[in-house]
């Protein structure tokens, strides 16, 4: 979750330099930040609660210095307890990202030895086990590989010795890049805080133990010591993909972005989806593993892969996949959703879907991510960097990919093609038409309901599920999704008078069965909010929506999308950093 950004090379405004790239990283989520640099020979360190915003920081120039932005597992929100961390001697700084599980005997055992602990988190005891280290004589590197050996969990570390003028980072699971410069190097969580100095980088593999001096960059092995070769990649995308430009924010840039998106799979992706296709046709027992929004995507596929290919495929959970993992085989398929591709509970998945013999796969939005580097097939979702918090183009890229692939499955790729071709039509007329201006409207009429619900059957229930979804983490509006026959089952308790449901009632078998459900809900006081090609009396509000078929989760994606958007507007919410929520969960 945590942004990490660290420079070692000429001196330099190393504040002004850490502070650029942690807002780039904002993204993914913080609730404070810090910043060190070398001053006289000791660590000096700003830091403090809250957003970046237009702080500055009264840094001197330095050749070395870090910053990190921290969403809160151990300990409260204080400016004590952000990021960097000390060592008694004022030497030693420290950044962590992760969970150190055993942390407790850790700093037991050094209070007993007299180490003076200024923070209530798990990751300060990091700091003092390095600084034993390094007062028995072993060098910055050969103190972080021993203190990192003793830790459970999954992390990433990296540590700043002022004197040394130098930077080690060590991890597992967690994701670190480094910059490799002219003069200077780099270290980073993304890759998109390093495009501003260099597009030369290589991704640091779990036990790898990273040196990064100005002039030079050595890899060595966590248990070994052993040097390892630098595998060295190139970013290809332009940093400038990742502006505003002539948008407000970024969750409405990237919802008008996914018409393009759709077309791009629609038009390049033959060749992925065929071999895609292939893997499932040759598996036994295909899983698709997602996590929040990525696990509504996973649970389309399955009606996708069923009603189009007549394939079954099972939807999991990334977080409960590791407790079903007894039916896995040499034969089986562990296809992973993904956006960042560092999600922590997909990449524990994998890695025992791994141990199971089964084959990996991955649709995954960024390229060099540890799951498009650990998968034996990835596809490559196109859809650009993705800032806002939450998941919109990535999400119908998700869709795409899976509708595109389950009809070559089935032998009708021209069919898909020209469905997805629709959709990215219709994604872009609904923007373009009027339609964005519907959903605020609204937006304002139901912008002080406390609870809203939403109704979707068979193709459409995981796209209710995703609509509550994206309502209730960018607008704090309690929203729940329910599949349309279950309202009988306690559901309809729950509706008071003038609560409005969201109604999805796509042209296909479950048209009347929704509307039947509808009519129920609207009884008992339910304001009926209907996303659908045709308007029916039931309906309190119709929002419009063209019939694509079976790309209609992609179309009505983005309705949700935007009233999500919206009530977070009138509400007086950052639609692209919610509360609580990071981008990219790298902690379990």
């Amino acid at each position: 979750m945590c942004g990490i950004f660290g420079y070692v090379g000429r001196p330099a405004n190393v504040g002004g330099m850490v502070l650029g790239a942690l807002k780039r990283l904002e993204y993914r989520g913080y609730d404070s930040w810090g910043v060190a640099a070398r001053e006289n020979g000791h660590v000096a360190v700003r830091k403090q609660t809250g957003k970046i915003g237009g702080a500055t920081v009264d840094l001197p120039a330095a050749a070395i210095g870090f910053g990190h932005t921290r969403w809160a597992t151990h300990g409260g929100v204080t400016d004590a307890n952000a990021h960097p961390h000390l060592d008694c001697t004022g030497r030693l700084a420290l950044i962590h990202n992760g969970i150190i599980e055993n942390f407790r005997p850790l700093r037991d055992e050094l209070l007993a030895r007299g180490h003076q602990f200024r923070s209530d988190t798990d990751s300060e005891v990091m700091v003092h086990l390095i600084e034993e280290g390094v007062a028995s004589g072993k060098s910055l590197a050969d103190a972080t590989r021993a203190a990192f050996a003793r830790l459970q969990g999954l992390n990433a570390i990296i540590a700043m010795d002022v004197t040394r003028n130098e930077l080690v980072a060590v991890k597992t699971i967690s994701p670190l890049v480094l910059g490799l410069g002219e003069g200077a190097n780099y270290v980073a969580s993304d890759s998109l805080a390093l495009t501003e100095y260099t597009r030369d980088v290589v991704y640091l593999e779990d036990n790898q133990v990273a040196i990064i001096r100005p002039d030079e960059v050595t890899l060595l092995d966590l248990y070994s010591g052993q040097p390892l070769p630098l595998k060295r990649e190139r970013v290809d995308w332009d940093a400038g993909d990742a502006g505003l430009g002539e948008y407000p924010d970024f969750m409405s840039k990237e919802m008008a972005e996914q018409g393009r998106v759709v077309r791009q799979i629609a038009t390049g992706y033959a060749e992925r989806a065929r071999a895609l296709a292939d893997l499932i046709w040759g598996s036994y027992g295909t899983f698709l593993v997602g996590c929040g929004t990525a696990s509504y995507a996973a649970l389309t596929g399955m009606y996708l892969f069923s009603r189009i290919a007549r394939r079954h495929v099972n939807a999991v959970l990334g977080s409960e996949f590791k407790y079903q993992e007894h039916f896995l085989t040499d034969r089986s398929l562990a296809l992973a959703l993904s956006q960042s591709g560092e999600t922590a509970d997909i990449i524990e998945a994998m890695v025992t879907s791994r141990g199971r013999g089964a084959t990996i796969g991955a649709l995954v939005n960024v390229r060099g991510s540890t799951l498009d580097r650990m998968a034996d097939f990835s596809v490559p979702l196109g859809a650009g960097p993705e800032q806002c918090v939450l998941s919109t183009k990535a999400y119908t890229a998700k869709l795409a990919v899976l509708t595109l692939t389950a009809h070559t499955l089935a032998g009708t790729p021209e069919i898909g093609r020209e469905l997805l071709l629709r959709a990215a039509d219709e994604l872009d007329r609904f923007l373009a038409g009027g339609g964005a201006a519907r959903v605020r409207a609204v937006a304002e009429r139901i912008a002080g309901a406390e609870h809203l619900y939403a109704i979707g059957r068979g193709l459409s229930y995981p796209t209710a599920l995703e609509a509550a979804l994206k309502i209730k983490e960018v607008s704090y509006v309690h929203a729940e999704g329910f599949a349309g026959g279950e309202l009988k089952h306690g559901v309809i308790a729950l509706l008071t008078e003038g609560t409005p449901c969201l109604v999805f009632a796509p042209n296909d078998e479950t048209r009347d069965d929704i509307l039947s459900g509808a009519m129920e809900m609207k009884s008992r006081g339910g304001l009926m909010i209907g996303v659908s090609p045709q308007d029916d009396p039931v309906f309190d509000i119709h929002l419009p929506v063209a019939d694509v078929g079976d790309a209609s989760p992609i179309v009505n994606a983005l309705p949700a999308q935007l009233l999500g958007y919206h009530l977070a507007r009138l509400r007086g919410y950052d639609p692209d950093k919610p509360r609580n929520l990071a981008k990219s969960v790298t902690v379990k």
